[in-house]
């Protein structure tokens, strides 16, 4: 295993490095759900597409650079350590595009892929339901076959980027007479259409980049199924794996925290108790980038990462949430204070990773999911009992 980046991924930090300090925006911009905060991300996202900067680790023949996993971690660390802006089409670069890139067809992936990277095309993930979110299975929108369409009726809730998306991939209930998980199938399809509704949602720090979507009798052609219809549990599969388990920088954020945290408590002067509780989460935290790079390695060479990423997820939110704390209990009655608000009112800087920490707690897999997870596919121990 060799966890050091090679002379090209430096080179390549370089030439990243470059030209984000060169091109990077002056100020900070509005939430992508404002019209001018829209204007101005979209702006952003074009730049990057223009310099080759869209999304390093896609194959080139779907825009990308063909960069390995250590190539796009050293674009996603740079990223992040300047605290750039949040991708504006995250969900289809993750996730969702790279899940038609691996299951979809020749036809499918030329009709979908080519609007992500400049942002034609921003997609959101339609996975949650009401009564089915760490339970995915239990989704009830169901979708009717007629002849070449199937006729959407039903609800999302959480719709990640379901505010300002053009397109959802989702699942949904096509056979409701097949078991649990045999039932659901993939599907991909543009939002403006008859029969769908989208209702935003304002989030604790401000802005509404979630959404609900509701379907009554929203029709899509049945070429919208990628991976067959009732094959779509194998298929989310791939998009799970995708989420929990790419790096997107997390690693380099959490070194953020910390180096924040720390100096909370130089200015607060750190008794005995207060330096040991800290040596022990830049410990923790020093361990999570080497376990990052660990599983970066292994996927590079086609290992199978197994239950590690479950670990690691589990692990940043833990991470996050005990150095948010800390920071907190150092401050006292001054933490909760909001004293870095956004042009548009929108909580910023500790505040908002502070909030985005308990959340994470949840997107992606509760830590209760990776528990299981860890449990049960990597220690081999007994399913939960289910009531």
């Amino acid at each position: 295993m060799d966890l050091t980046f090679t002379a090209e991924d430096e080179q390549f930090r370089a030439r990243v490095s470059a030209w984000l300090d060169e091109n990077r925006p002056t100020s900070r911009l509005l939430p992508p759900t404002t019209p001018e905060g829209f204007r101005q991300h979209l702006d952003w996202e074009r730049r990057l597409f223009e310099a080759g900067f869209a999304a390093p680790g896609w194959p080139e023949e779907f825009g990308g650079l063909g960069l390995d996993l250590w190539g796009e971690t050293v674009f996603d660390e740079e990223y992040v350590a300047r605290r750039l802006p949040e991708r504006l089409n995250k969900m289809a670069l993750i996730h969702g595009a790279r899940t038609v890139m691996a299951h979809g067809t020749a036809e499918q992936k030329a009709r979908w892929l080519p609007g992500v990277l400049d942002c034609s095309d921003i997609w959101c993930q339609g996975f949650s339901e009401p009564g089915a979110g760490s339970d995915l299975a239990a989704i009830r929108t169901t979708g009717r076959i007629e002849g070449d369409e199937i006729v959407l009726d039903g609800q999302k809730t959480w719709t990640s980027n379901g505010a300002i998306a053009t397109r959802m991939y989702a699942l949904i209930r096509t056979d409701p007479r097949a078991s649990k998980h045999r039932g659901i199938s993939f599907v991909v399809f543009d939002l403006d259409i008859d029969g769908v509704e989208i209702r935003p949602m304002r989030q604790l720090h401000g802005n509404s980049g979630f959404a609900e979507v509701f379907f009554t009798g929203a029709r899509i052609p049945v070429s919208s199924v990628v991976g067959g219809l009732g094959d779509g549990w194998r298929v989310a599969q791939t998009a799970l794996k995708l989420e929990r388990g790419a790096s997107r920088g997390s690693h380099t954020r959490l070194k953020g925290h910390l180096d924040g945290l720390v100096t909370v408590v130089d200015q607060a002067g750190a008794d005995r108790a207060l330096t040991e509780r800290l040596g022990a989460l830049r410990s923790w935290v020093y361990a999570y980038v080497q376990s990052t790079y660990a599983l970066t390695d292994t996927v590079a060479r086609g290992g199978d990462e197994g239950v590690a990423a479950s670990i690691n997820k589990l692990r940043s939110t833990e991470l996050q949430t005990a150095i948010g704390e800390l920071r907190l209990e150092i401050l006292g009655a001054a933490g909760p204070v909001v004293d870095e608000l956004g042009p548009a009112g929108e909580l910023g800087g500790f505040h908002r990773d502070y909030w985005h920490g308990r959340a994470a707690e949840i997107f992606a897999g509760t830590s209760e999911i990776q528990k299981n997870i860890i449990a049960e596919r990597g220690l081999g121990l007994p399913r939960e009992p289910t009531a």
